[in-house]
């Protein structure tokens, strides 16, 4: 007490820094002495998180060996324990220790962005795709997505990783329904008034075929800076089979994924052949069938009906005769009746055929009660009739 008065004491400012100076190196070495008590006898810490231990410092628990709750799960104060087993410290690169698995708890790596080096164009990929017989709108579809590099696995949208496209035969690629004669494409190069320019796709595809894909792969493409200089750069188009980037070694695009224009693209999604087949061949067939069979009844009736005429026309002299000598009998005296009725007659009447006026082609009857696939030739069944086979079924 009285050296701390001394070292605080006005009256000796030389002493009381003195003092000072020594209470501080005391209070120093006493925590130099208990740091192992007070730091967990200063581990050395490892790069990383993890603390690598022979021995548990003084005063530290294994998790383990914390007694579990009772089963009231929030009871946290309960004073009732279950006995824990004791904490079992393996040495370390024991060959009892459980092997570490990370994946549980990997997150992903981060997300691979294409340098500036990746996007020069010596490294771009060229494309060749070949229009013939394909459908427009699908063939611009594929080459806008090349030109984007929305098919590349490095695929950036603030990054270009598109490529070059090479078109050939532009003028053999089609359209389907009646765009071929009604497709118009408008052109105003001064956007000045009553300079506007009206053409048919069939014109067009004669005059300027690479027009036309040119504008079909500009429409699938967003209206950006970027998009243009693309659009400009690396759109390569040609008339007919060959172009002039060989030295290139162009990859040929695979043209089986891109739908081909045929003559059943021109009728009805429900008329076409496939379609057609699944859904309406078999509704067909059974329609058939049964307009099949109520014409069998008929014809079958009139048969009947027939043969009991002969039977009462011949009376008694039936009797004695055999089922299939009645029928011929039958059958010659119908013949002798239609050759008594019609003789003297013209075999073969001439049938007035209507025509049209000036191209003198036949006029054809349509129904709009007819079902009837469109732009398909209805192939209509003759019906004959067999008497043999009747007569066997009759019998």
């Amino acid at each position: 007490r009285a050296l701390f008065a001394g070292c605080f004491s006005p009256v000796a400012p030389m002493a009381s820094k003195f003092c000072q100076i020594i209470l501080a190196c005391v209070v120093v070495l006493a925590l130099c002495w208990n740091w192992s008590e007070a730091f967990v006898h200063s581990l050395q810490r490892s790069a990383g998180s993890v603390v690598v231990a022979e021995k548990l410092p003084r005063g530290l628990t294994c998790r383990r060996g914390i007694a579990q709750i009772a089963p009231d799960r929030y009871a946290r104060d309960s004073p009732e324990y279950e006995p824990a087993e004791p904490a079992i410290i393996l040495p370390y690169g024991s060959s009892e220790l459980e092997e570490w698995n990370p994946m549980p708890q990997w997150r992903g790596e981060k997300t691979y962005h294409p340098s500036k080096d990746m996007q020069d164009d010596t490294f771009r990929q060229w494309y060749h795709f070949d229009a013939e017989k394909k459908t427009l709108g699908h063939l611009a579809k594929a080459i806008a997505l090349v030109l984007q590099g929305k098919e590349s696995p490095l695929y950036d949208p603030i990054r270009d990783v598109g490529a070059y496209a090479i078109v050939t035969n532009c003028e053999r690629v089609r359209v389907s329904g009646k765009k071929y004669h009604y497709k118009l494409y408008l052109r105003n190069v001064g956007n000045r008034p009553g300079n506007m320019k009206v053409e048919r796709f069939k014109d067009l595809q004669k005059r300027f075929p690479e027009r036309i894909i040119m504008r079909a792969v500009w429409g699938f493409m967003p209206k950006t800076p970027s998009s243009r200089r693309i659009f400009r750069e690396r759109l390569k188009l040609f008339a007919g089979p060959n172009h002039l980037y060989y030295n290139k070694d162009p990859v040929e695009y695979p043209m089986h994924k891109i739908k081909d224009c045929t003559h059943t693209s021109n009728l009805r999604y429900r008329d076409r052949t496939m379609i057609y087949q699944n859904n309406k061949l078999e509704k067909e067939r059974l329609v058939n069938e049964f307009r099949q069979q109520r014409e069998d009844a008929k014809r079958l009736k009139a048969y009947k009906r027939f043969l009991s005429t002969q039977l009462e026309r011949a009376g008694s002299e039936a009797d004695d005769m055999a089922m299939e000598d009645f029928v011929n009998a039958a059958r010659d005296t119908e013949y002798m009746r239609v050759f008594e009725e019609t003789q003297g007659q013209d075999p073969n009447p001439s049938k007035v055929q209507r025509v049209h006026y000036k191209s003198w082609l036949p006029k054809k009857k349509y129904s709009a009660n007819r079902n009837q696939r469109k732009g398909v030739t209805p192939v209509i069944q003759k019906l004959e009739w067999n008497v043999e086979e009747n007569d066997k079924k009759k019998s």
